[in-house]
């Protein structure tokens, strides 16, 4: 499984050169805090190693939140290592801000994950932030998504 823990790192490098200060790893609902002019910035690390001209990725309802709710202190950052730490690449380092990377968002149609024990007997894993799926639950998500428009 892919990481962001290189893209994060390099990040949080890049940003000190670019003059932020107290550069902390959260992880949540961010990835990074910094600041920068007496300000304190949400910067969330979109980490590719894609070579190809554009960069397919997810950002969690999570980030939106932030972001939405600091539209003047949100950044997604996007590092880019082609072909990843081991290649012969250059760092790329871009901050977005949320009305510039909503233009390139799209919502699909809710996930509906699980975790299926394989062996019996089974027993519901526990939930932090996920909401346990039931008939009347996973009806209100698939009719509220109609809500949206599609």
């Amino acid at each position: 499984m892919a990481t962001d823990t290189e893209g994060v790192r390099a990040a949080k490098v890049w940003l000190q050169n670019e003059g932020y200060t107290n550069v902390e790893q959260i992880n949540h609902p961010v990835d990074l805090c910094a600041n920068k002019g007496g300000r304190k910035f949400w910067i969330e690390v979109k980490y590719t190693e894609t070579k190809e001209k554009s960069y397919f990725g997810a950002a969690t309802t999570t980030e939106w939140e932030c972001a939405l709710k600091n539209p003047n202190t949100f950044f997604f950052l996007v590092v880019r290592k082609p072909g990843g730490v081991k290649e012969n690449s250059l760092w790329g380092f871009e901050l977005i801000t949320p009305k510039e990377f909503i233009k390139y968002s799209t919502i699909p149609p809710f996930k509906i994950y699980f975790t299926l024990p394989l062996s019996r007997p089974r027993s519901p894993p526990n939930r932090r932030s996920a909401i346990q799926a039931t008939k009347k639950n996973l009806r209100a998500s698939i009719d509220f998504f109609k809500t949206l428009g599609v």
